[in-house]
């Protein structure tokens, strides 16, 4: 059966072209990403010795951790994501193109059985398909991916989410994985259209229509009945399950979700179109008819065309707007815990200093200044040790300049041999007033400290904060105080902080009044989070639009007879590309509303796991990126789907009966 699988692919390459497309880019995109996670494995150890420190946990096991070693864990995280999201697309476009190429090949598998081939051939013959097109385009996909990995690197390089610089190692293990991963995506894509294609009756199909026959097979309403039922059940467990928690169950519900939606569009598409192109009917009688009749119709073939759109937007929408949502809750949070009115920051490197410190809470117009230390620190714990963020801090100060509440203990002075925890300390690991936590600083002995209060301050508190005897003068300079003002100078805060600056020197720390500074972070955070997002979905966006275009060409490739019969009719030219303009317009219209509705299930899943004092987390939705990915859709759509019906236009056969009107 090979020499007839490497025949079909040479007759029906326009068929298999969007495959061999699209599994070469996502061969790309996971080597891409594999190479870029290699090299931030691969980043050297500082040459110095690192400081560490020896802890027991309470299996009674001694654990060394170092302190000092540079933290990838950020970018990683990303690339992680990044890889996750083109993975996803990857495996989602394979399985829909095809499942796609058996169905507009219906006539053709059943004339296979009627000369005689059992359905083990026909498995055979598709499997082997699949292998003559995975081959070329891994190899094409792996090619690519080296050429482009340098340059994705450099840019990686540009956007400063990588502590150190990377460079490009050896890229071969990351190729392999990637051409490994993209034979595995194609085999098992076509192992579940070949079983479809076994099961291809002789008479059914020679009697049938190529693309409405059993749309919606056994396994394909049990699988999309299963992730619809696992995605409503991720998606209503993810507020109630905390922030942390709340980040996955809200990513992949939704992501489990899409998959239903396109695997079960079948049975509710063309009531959607249905409904979708009533203006159509009055707006272009003739080509909005034809357009709406070929959306209901053509089930199997609309669903193969809004999938794409709604898988890609569906993706992008939900990483992007729990990422945006996640940022704007943090910061309004931070905003409103807040009661200092001004904001001081060194203008150098090095941290304030203590001289600055003592000349701050020295003035008689500030009432209280706290200015955490941070320090990192190894915690052990009943079964592992691990490293933690750790402040030198006054609780007392720092209740006064935040709003943070006590929920144990008491929030006074710290004393040698105590500490004060987080919410979401004494949360995750147990730890309550009264206590006791046993941390190490980095080139130091160990530590048993007594819980004195657990406070609840969001990211205002650290997770532990410690007094300045038992730090031992190893935590860092603080990089920000916040100072709040008596009431007196609190209404003329602008003016107190600009004397302030000219007090302690200009050239040494800037004074901001804590809106301000509040709206200048946020510039920041906005334009790092906007790097985060390009890297995790810009190669994917890319993707799936040429996903959309193979699909599209794939669809026409089948459709000639269908143009050749409405030219028969006396439908105009004008009146066809219509048709095919509305056709392309309404299945991402559909396929865009369908992930905004999942989108917005998901995102509002997550801003209930999220808090913020005082009110309801906001909802943050980039809207621009959005909007964008879906006018990109519809313009490749519809370029392609114009493109695809002038070619057929042209054709001979098509050219002879417009000759004979």
């Amino acid at each position: 059966m090979w020499r007839i699988s490497v025949q079909s692919v040479r007759h029906y390459w326009a068929l298999f072209v969007g495959t061999f497309v699209a599994l070469a880019l996502g061969v790309a995109l996971i080597g891409v990403s594999a190479a870029a996670l290699a090299a931030t494995w691969s980043v050297p150890a500082p040459a110095a010795d690192l400081p560490s420190v020896t802890l027991t946990d309470g299996t009674g096991k001694a654990r060394t951790l170092s302190g000092g070693a540079l933290d990838m864990g950020g970018v990683q995280s990303v690339l992680a994501m990044a890889g996750v999201v083109s993975a996803f697309v990857t495996v989602f476009v394979i399985a829909g193109t095809c499942a796609f190429g058996i169905a507009l090949r219906r006539r053709d598998m059943g004339l296979l059985r009627l000369v005689g081939a059992g359905g083990p051939q026909v498995r055979r013959m598709v499997l082997g398909e699949s292998l003559a097109v995975a081959v070329p385009a891994a190899l094409t996909g792996c090619l690519a991916a080296a050429v482009a990995a340098p340059a994705v690197l450099d840019a990686l390089n540009g956007t400063g989410l990588s502590p150190v610089e990377l460079h490009l190692g050896p890229v071969l293990w990351p190729l392999l994985f990637a051409a490994g991963s993209g034979l595995l995506i194609a085999v098992l894509g076509a192992y579940a259209a070949s079983k479809r294609a076994a099961r291809v009756r002789p008479t059914e199909a020679l009697r049938e229509a190529d693309l409405d026959a059993r749309t919606m097979t056994g396994g394909r309403a049990v699988s999309g009945a299963a992730l619809l039922v696992g995605g409503a059940v991720m998606v209503v467990l993810a507020p109630g399950a905390g922030a942390e928690a709340a980040t996955p169950l809200a990513l992949f519900g939704t992501m489990a979700l899409a998959v239903a939606a396109t695997l079960l569009g079948p049975v509710y598409l063309p009531a959607l179109l249905g409904l979708l192109s009533l203006p159509l009917r009055w707006a272009d009688p003739v080509a909005g008819r034809m357009a709406a009749a070929s959306l209901t119709t053509s089930r199997r073939r609309t669903a193969s065309l809004v999938g794409p759109v709604l898988a890609i937007t569906a993706v992008v929408g939900v990483f992007t707007t729990v990422l945006s949502t996640a940022g704007a809750a943090t910061e309004a949070d931070d905003r409103a815990r807040t009661t200092a009115q001004l904001v001081v920051e060194p203008v150098g490197d090095g941290g304030l200093s203590a001289a600055d410190l003592a000349a701050l809470r020295a003035d008689p117009r500030v009432a209280a200044v706290s200015a955490p230390a941070p320090l990192d620190v190894a915690v052990a714990g009943p079964i592992e040790v691990w490293k933690d963020q750790a402040a030198v801090a006054d609780p007392a100060s720092l209740t006064r300049t935040h709003r943070i509440t006590v929920t144990e203990g008491k929030a006074g002075t710290l004393a040698p041999g105590t500490v004060a925890v987080s919410k979401e300390f004494a949360d995750w690991y147990g730890r309550h007033a009264g206590s006791e936590v046993t941390y190490g600083i980095f080139g130091g002995r160990p530590v048993k400290a007594t819980v004195a209060a657990v406070l609840d301050g969001g990211s205002a508190v650290p997770h532990l904060l410690l007094p300045a005897a038992d730090a031992g003068g190893a935590a860092a300079a603080p990089e920000r105080a916040s100072v709040l003002l008596d009431p007196q100078a609190a209404g003329s805060a602008g003016a107190v902080a600009a004397e302030l600056t000219r007090r302690l020197g200009p050239e040494r720390v800037k004074v901001t009044e804590s809106a301000h500074w509040f709206d200048h972070a946020s510039t920041g955070q906005d334009r790092l989070n906007r790097l985060v997002l390009f890297v995790l979905t810009g190669p994917a966006s890319l993707y799936a639009l040429i996903a959309v275009a193979s699909t599209l060409v794939m669809s026409y490739s089948r459709r000639g007879r269908e143009v050749a019969g409405m030219r028969m009719i006396g439908v105009s030219t004008g009146q066809l590309r219509r048709t095919a303009v509305w056709e392309t317009l309404g299945t991402t219209v559909a396929g865009v509303g369908i992930a905004a509705v999942l989108v917005s299930l998901g995102a509002r899943s997550y801003r209930g796991a999220l808090t913020v004092l005082g009110g309801e987390a906001p909802l943050s939705v980039p809207w621009a990126l959005l909007a964008g990915l879906a006018g990109a859709c519809a313009v490749v759509g519809v370029v392609v789907a114009l493109v695809a019906t002038g070619r057929l236009l042209r054709h001979a056969g098509v050219a002879a009966i417009t000759s004979r009107q």
